[in-house]
This record gives structure tokens, C-alpha cells and sequence, in this order.
């Protein structure tokens, strides 16, 4: 009866390997994210309305969802920011594939902003865009950080 438990066992692990693997595999090789450069953001940031629109959208987003505590914002929060959905949908596949990890929210450390999250789970890059009419405490990424930034305009940052 031992037996026969222990090949079931190893059926079993064998089964979940082969129909596992195909998707395992497909993330392997996948950690690498495109580096962005200045020219790509500066360019996304024209294709999706500009800087002043980014600026102003996110502005609405700040006083209409407050500042105090973090808020993951969903594609239906953005119906009114078209150029922050832009961005968002643009980002969600810069890796060469779609993945759940892009993401907008709203983050009170440093500074209140708006974050969107993409790339993928292993190597994700970032946008910040802090509240041009508050403080800004994202001085200088590097110190807290670890992965280089470089400056758009006076309040948004952009990860390598």
C-alpha cells in the first residue's frame, strides 16, 4: 500500500511538473526589463498628452482621492485622466508582454504622488509624478533607491 502511495506521489509531482513547467519556463529569461531613457519617456509623456496634462490629471486625482493613505487606482479611476490611462496602458506591455504588475496608486512617503508601476515582478521600473503644488521630498532618489533615476521635469521622476 506504501508502494503503491508513493508512486501516486511522484505521478502526481510529475503531472504538476509538465503542465507547470511551459509557464515557468516562459517566465525564465523574463526578468530583464528595456532600459527606459530620457528620449523614451519624454516621448511617451508627448504621445500621452504632454507633461502639463500628466500634471493636471493627477492633480484632479490628488484632491478628488486625498493624500493620506496609499490608493490603487483601477483603469475605471482613471476614466477621467486619459493621459494617466495612456500611460498605464502603454506601460502595461514594455517588457514584450502584459503583466499584472503594472499598476497606478497614489503614495503619501516623500511627498504625495502617483506611481505607475511596470515592467515585471523580478525588474520593475517606475514613474513618479508628485504633486507640483506640494513638497517634494524625492530629492535625491539614489539615497533611498537603489536603482537610478533621472528627472523629466521638476516633479517627475523616471527609474532607468
Amino acid at each position: 500500500m506504501k508502494i503503491i502511495f508513493g508512486v501516486f506521489i511522484v505521478f502526481i509531482f510529475i503531472l504538476l511538473l509538465l503542465f507547470a513547467a511551459p509557464n515557468i519556463l516562459q517566465f525564465i529569461g523574463r526578468k530583464q526589463v528595456p532600459e527606459m531613457t530620457a528620449e523614451k519617456a519624454q516621448k511617451l509623456f508627448e504621445t500621452a498628452g504632454g507633461i502639463d496634462e500628466i500634471n493636471h490629471e493627477a492633480k484632479a486625482l490628488f484632491d478628488k482621492l486625498g493624500t493620506n493613505d496609499w490608493t490603487f487606482l483601477y483603469p475605471e479611476d482613471l476614466t477621467n485622466s486619459p493621459a494617466i490611462f495612456f500611460l498605464y496602458s502603454n506601460l502595461k506591455s514594455y517588457s514584450g508582454r502584459e503583466y499584472s504588475g503594472t499598476r497606478v496608486a497614489i503614495w503619501p512617503e516623500h511627498g504625495r504622488h502617483l506611481e505607475i508601476r511596470f515592467g515585471n515582478h523580478w525588474a520593475g521600473k517606475e514613474i513618479f509624478v508628485f504633486d507640483s503644488s506640494s513638497t517634494n521630498t524625492f530629492d535625491s532618489p539614489s539615497n533611498w533607491y537603489p536603482i537610478p533615476w533621472f528627472q523629466i521635469s521638476s516633479n517627475i521622476f523616471v527609474s532607468k
